[in-house]
């Protein structure tokens, strides 16, 4: 579960989510490091994925309807403390244990919301479980689409609320997370056809700072796990990458749904998880002051999840992960006595591709797949106990047991002439043509006159036809080199495919 934030595209791209965006710069990097100084502030402002976007762009990422109202207000004076009251809570690292699933990216798409509310489930889940190598990992693009959310006009923050007590959610392998590559909206229609017996439900929810309680009620809140949380998103805030954030400059975005997974009374700051991938902030996280002005914490639901005594869960292979040859599968199990188990492999569709007897010892258990004898292709496989009367989540990945073929292309959107100087940010038009399995990696490369590399974007999740921008405004005026690289690993090598160079000029 270690590439997560690969799952549910980390995709630096670019791709515009609204053709008529204007191409106004949406941040200014040096007005906001003169603000930091000048405030005494004590964090650290770069460059980012985000500070490429224009301001209607970065507007629709903002996809929380209602954005919080004041802050949080009432504060305890400390006295003396209890021995074991605790001064921090991080559940990155509680009692040196890491409860949390890897960061994800919402990409394009006023997601969110939904983003937040899995990235709180997940982590309660294995807190209630007891169990930090359960790993639960649950689909953001399901709960969106099926619990009315939507990438232009986002959801309210208690929106899934009701959809996961009553619905829940299914596993991330059920409908995989494209709205962050195509800026669309996908119907939800398209999840797999047995979602609802692949859905998780929670026991119900609680609203820690419903009645405007103070900041030691979430600090009481967050020993128990994970909040969901919401904030109001200053243009400054795009450009985090490390210390105590407090507001410093700059308008108000919009609403914005997180994951409140800690606190530290020195630093006086919140801890959060956002969906802006790995790369944004300090590995996806965040510090806030309790003295900003964002209101983290005035909003706060905390999931509710049944407890369990028996539990499953694949550790390998790990989703999306690209697999041949003779691969061993291995699996964690609690509370199972005397029970055959097995791996279910099954294709897209959902037929059984084979059933192979898990050999158990010691909480584990393992089974050598020989991916030799099944087509290449996209594949599930859960672990289960005999009869299927209890089972795993579900991890996807792809059999590829010959050379891949692949091929692309870079060429110029509607409206765009790369025979002309280019300005502002214009638009490209990508299309990836693979066998037997999709491209693995995706690279976005643009060369400057030296030959240096001055930009890299990644995508982890290729489409066969994507658009993207590049915001020429972020670089010197001059003669640049373009061009696409892909890559899929086969056996321990790597296969890579280029597209043309293309010489663009750039005069703003």
């Amino acid at each position: 579960m270690n590439i997560r934030s690969v799952v549910v595209g980390t995709l630096l791209l670019g791709i515009p989510l609204n053709s008529s965006a204007t191409e106004s710069k949406s941040v200014d990097l040096k007005s906001i490091r003169s603000a930091i100084k000048n405030a005494g502030a004590t964090w650290n402002a770069q460059e980012t994925w985000l500070s490429e976007l224009s301001l209607n762009e970065l507007q629709r990422l903002m996809g929380l309807q209602r954005a919080p109202e004041g802050d949080l207000e009432f504060e305890g004076v400390s006295g003396r403390r209890a021995k074991e009251e605790p001064t921090a809570i991080d559940w990155r690292n509680k009692d040196g244990i890491n409860w949390l699933g890897p960061v994800m990216n919402q990409g394009n798409c006023g997601s969110c919301v939904a983003f937040a509310a899995v990235a709180t489930l997940e982590g309660q889940t294995s807190i209630s479980a007891g169990i930090p190598w359960l790993n639960p990992s649950f689909s953001p693009q399901a709960l969106f689409a099926c619990g009315g959310g939507g990438c232009d006009f986002g959801w309210l923050l208690n929106g899934p609320s009701r959809y996961l007590s009553t619905t829940g959610v299914p596993d991330e392998a059920c409908m995989p997370y494209t709205s962050g590559s195509t800026g669309e909206d996908v119907a939800c229609s398209n999840k797999c056809a047995d979602a609802s017996e692949r859905s998780f439900r929670i026991a119900g929810t609680s609203e820690p700072s419903r009645f405007g309680s103070g900041i030691d009620v979430v600090k009481e809140a967050l020993k128990r796990g994970p909040l969901m949380t919401s904030m109001r998103v200053y243009a400054d805030f795009i450009t985090y990458t490390g210390g105590i954030y407090k507001h410093v400059t700059g308008n108000v975005l919009g609403g914005h749904a997180i994951s409140l997974v800690g606190y530290d009374e020195e630093k006086r700051a919140w801890l959060i998880r956002n969906s802006w991938g790995q790369e944004w902030g300090d590995k996806g996280y965040a510090w806030i002051s309790w003295d900003d002005r964002s209101g983290v914490g005035v909003d706060t639901i905390q999931y509710n999840v049944q407890p369990q005594t028996s539990f499953l869960s694949v550790s390998t292979p790990i989703d999306r992960e690209y697999i041949s040859g003779q691969y061993l599968m291995t699996a964690r199990t609690q509370g199972i006595i005397s029970s055959e188990l097995s791996f279910r492999v099954t294709n897209a569709q959902g037929k059984t591709f084979g059933n192979y007897a898990c050999v158990q010892k010691s909480g584990t258990c393992s089974a050598v797949l020989d991916t030799t004898r099944l087509p290449d292709g996209r594949y599930e496989v859960l672990i289960e106990t005999a009869a299927g009367k209890l089972s795993s989540q579900r991890r996807e990945f792809y059999l590829l047991n010959q050379e891949p073929q692949m091929s692309l292309e870079l060429g110029a959107a509607a409206g765009v002439d790369l025979q002309k100087p280019l300005k502002g940010r214009p638009e490209f038009m990508i299309r990836a043509t693979y066998f037997p399995v999709p491209v693995q990696h995706l690279q976005f490369i643009v060369l400057d006159s030296r030959g240096e590399v001055v930009v890299s974007r990644n995508n982890d999740y290729v489409l066969e036809l994507m658009k993207m921008g590049w915001r020429t405004s972020n670089h010197p005026n001059g003669d640049y080199i373009i061009y696409l690289r892909g890559e899929t690993n086969y056996n321990g090598k790597t296969y890579a495919v280029e597209t043309p160079r293309i010489p663009v000029t750039i005069t703003n």
